[in-house]
């Protein structure tokens, strides 16, 4: 009997060390060669560098850009915040999703407004603060002021609207086309070698920066912001970093 209980014990600790190299040893090496032979650059992030060979960003995670010289993401409920990607998670019937998140705040008579908050008309002492989704119709209002749209301009819907993340790094070609008109009047302004720029190159770059629908069919053209942006500055000039 203790001879059974022995060997049986023994072929278990073999089978449990087998398994061991197995699935802790030699799977994942295995999974790690094949990703680096085979898929390096996703294997290790899709990472962009510059000239130089340093790495200033992701193909797969968007960043802020706010300079009129550059082409605009997706609004982001977490600011491009890699470290913590999120959504506003505002269903279709919410009216949060048209009005934005924010709330109106009252302070006693006399005391300092809360940070952000504007006057709100009709209402002593109360003001309303932005949440970090602003809505559909605030995002509109920005996009068709910075790009010197129509009131009324019709406008693709990824560019009013935050992604599942908050960290998407694509635009439409559509939202891409729109910001044309700003970027080529902005880099213009700056002389040197943008002063070449016009709106039928910028275009062009738009184009070669479309990805096509995944396997053909799925999904939409879109153009990568971080990528379209590197091409601008390539083709023309890298504006000055602003003043500080």
């Amino acid at each position: 009997m203790l001879k059974t209980i022995g060997r049986e014990t023994w072929n278990s600790i073999k089978i449990t060390l087998v398994l061991l190299v197995l699935c802790v040893i030699l799977y994942p090496l295995v999974v790690w060669g094949v990703g680096q032979l085979v898929f390096n650059k996703q294997a290790n992030g899709s990472l962009i560098k510059d000239q130089q060979g340093n790495v200033i960003g992701s193909e797969l995670i968007g960043q802020q850009f706010t300079r009129p010289e550059y082409f605009h993401g997706r609004p982001s409920v977490v600011g491009y915040n890699a470290a913590g990607s999120g959504a506003s998670n505002l269903g279709p019937t919410n009216p949060q999703l048209i009005e934005g998140n924010g709330s109106e705040v009252t302070v006693v008579p006399g005391a300092t407004p809360p940070p952000g908050g504007t006057p709100v008309a009709g209402k002593d002492n109360t003001y309303y603060v932005p949440g970090s989704y602003l809505g559909i119709k605030n995002y509109a209002e920005q996009f068709r002021l910075e790009n010197g749209l129509a009131a009324d301009a019709k406008l693709p819907a990824d560019i009013v609207t935050a992604s599942g993340s908050g960290l998407d790094p694509q635009i439409s070609v559509e939202a891409a086309n729109l910001q044309v008109t700003r970027i080529v009047a902005a880099r213009t302004a700056l002389g040197g070698k943008n002063a070449g720029i016009s709106v039928a190159k910028v275009k062009e770059l738009i184009t070669q920066n479309t990805d096509g629908r995944d396997l053909g069919v799925l999904g939409e053209p879109r153009v990568n912001v971080l990528k379209l942006n590197l091409a601008l500055d390539a083709a023309f000039e890298k504006p000055p970093a602003p003043a500080k």
